[in-house]
């Protein structure tokens, strides 16, 4: 999208923040990274910083996952604190706080340990809080919140068989996650804020919600997103060894049955929503990637 297009929804969403909650946030800028391009950054009238983000989700899922993230923060985890829960004519609004960090980075085997090290933190976070969800893996649903399994299957006869192999593999026993873990389900690189010494310091865009379950789930979605970087054709060999690295974590911490279902999951998701709106060449790119890990 333009960047003057860009700042003037900026400006209209945190205005209508405004009107509904007379706040008088102020419009300071755009973070580089991020889904849809990055967060708004703003600050509050007595010069406090804050992010604006949208929820991917309707209201009542927005105010459990700002409920659940702020019992995790009292208790020492490295999440940001959710002001406001707001709801917009066009979907909900996050304010939340402003966590320091450095400018971003390429990213290397010492980092990928630093997202290992900091996810690990969330180990246990949810066993006091059974009311929290546990992440659908989607063996046997289509539809809201799950992927609609009729995309795949009426796509092409490649993308049927990885779809009925997706579905083998998710209606094994037992074919959900489980665990009590506090689990992020977009933990990609951008989504991990780190020191100017490379050492995470907090994990931001909860914009998908924030679930109960194995905290290793959300390292295959880190491990998925490096891939773009991985199957670029100028890759660089410092960002293939971090991947490489992530694998190999992977493959040491997750049993080989979960972690198919795991990638089966992720790749379910991925595909369903690239067939319909991308290329045939990244939608063979994503089926070339389910092929490899689900075999």
């Amino acid at each position: 999208m333009d960047s003057g297009l860009l700042a003037t929804r900026d400006h209209e969403t945190v205005s209508a923040i405004n009107q509904r909650t007379g706040t008088g946030l102020r419009v300071i800028g755009r973070a580089p990274h991020g889904r849809l391009g990055g967060a708004i950054y703003a600050s509050w009238p007595d010069g406090r910083l804050a992010v604006v983000t949208r929820f991917l989700g309707p209201l009542a899922e927005a105010r459990r996952t700002a409920e659940v993230l702020a019992y995790v923060r009292d208790r020492g985890l490295p999440v940001p604190r959710h002001d406001l829960v707001v709801e917009l004519d066009d979907g909900v609004a996050f304010v939340q706080e402003r966590l320091p960090s450095a400018p971003p980075r390429r990213m290397t085997p010492a980092r990928v340990d630093a997202i290992v090290e900091i996810n690990d933190r969330f180990t246990g976070a949810l066993a006091a809080r059974p009311d929290v969800p546990v992440r659908p893996l989607c063996p046997d649903r289509s539809g809201d919140p799950c992927p609609r399994h009729e995309v795949m299957e009426a796509h092409s006869p490649r993308s049927h068989w990885v779809l009925s192999e997706m579905l083998r593999i998710l209606q094994r026993e037992p074919h959900e996650m489980v665990g009590n873990d506090l689990v992020h389900v977009d933990l990609t690189a951008a989504n991990v804020l780190f020191d100017e010494n490379d050492r995470a310091t907090g994990v931001v865009d909860w914009n998908l919600g924030a679930y109960r379950g194995d905290r290793l789930f959300a390292l295959v979605q880190t491990r998925l997103d490096r891939e773009w970087f991985v199957r670029s054709p100028d890759a660089d060999p410092v960002e293939n060894a971090a991947a490489a690295h992530l694998d190999e974590i992977l493959v040491d911490r997750i049993a080989p049955a979960t972690l198919r279902m795991y990638w089966a999951h992720w790749m379910l998701h991925q595909l369903s929503r690239v067939i319909g709106s991308a290329s045939s060449e990244v939608i063979d790119w994503h089926l070339d990637v389910a092929e490899s890990r689900l075999s």
